[in-house]
């Protein structure tokens, strides 16, 4: 009876500790935090690089007040998901309208280094910028040729 005992109690350990564990694993704490941050700062940047760019496209709007001088408002970055495709939500500024970004998507996918900037109105003051590294229009086509030994 003991060797029936032990080998249950030995099957409920083997099922029990079948996926890592931070108990088994100490430094796998460090580790996910570690990458955490590094997905937080990649983040970051991608979102101060968007903000670049819509200023260099002429969608900030400046004022003046009293005490400050010249102030400057930017559409501001709210999250960003890695996709695919990678896209963030920006709420825009008052007055302006999804067009607008999509008038300057060409110049914002060129700036960014992407193929494509498509953007999504989401509620009234929200848009989402999908950044798609091959152009919507070119995808199905590609496709095709390249199964017909043609040059893409």
């Amino acid at each position: 009876m003991d060797s029936e005992w032990s080998h249950q109690s030995s099957q409920q350990w083997k099922h029990s500790f079948s996926r890592p564990s931070l108990l088994r694993h100490p430094f796998a704490w460090r580790r996910a935090r570690r990458l955490e941050r590094v997905h937080r700062s990649n983040d970051q940047r991608l979102a101060w690089r968007v903000q670049d760019v819509i200023v260099g496209c002429g969608l900030s709007q400046d004022d003046y007040s009293v005490g400050g001088g010249r102030v400057f408002h930017i559409p501001q970055v709210l999250s960003v998901s890695h996709g695919p495709p990678v896209s963030l939500d920006i709420r825009m500024l008052q007055g302006q309208r999804p067009e607008d970004f999509a008038a300057h998507a060409s110049a914002m996918a060129y700036d960014l280094g992407v193929a494509e900037v498509r953007v999504i109105p989401l509620d009234t003051p929200l848009i989402q910028l999908q950044l798609l590294s091959i152009p919507t229009h070119q995808a199905n086509v590609r496709i095709g040729r390249v199964g017909q030994g043609l040059r893409p």
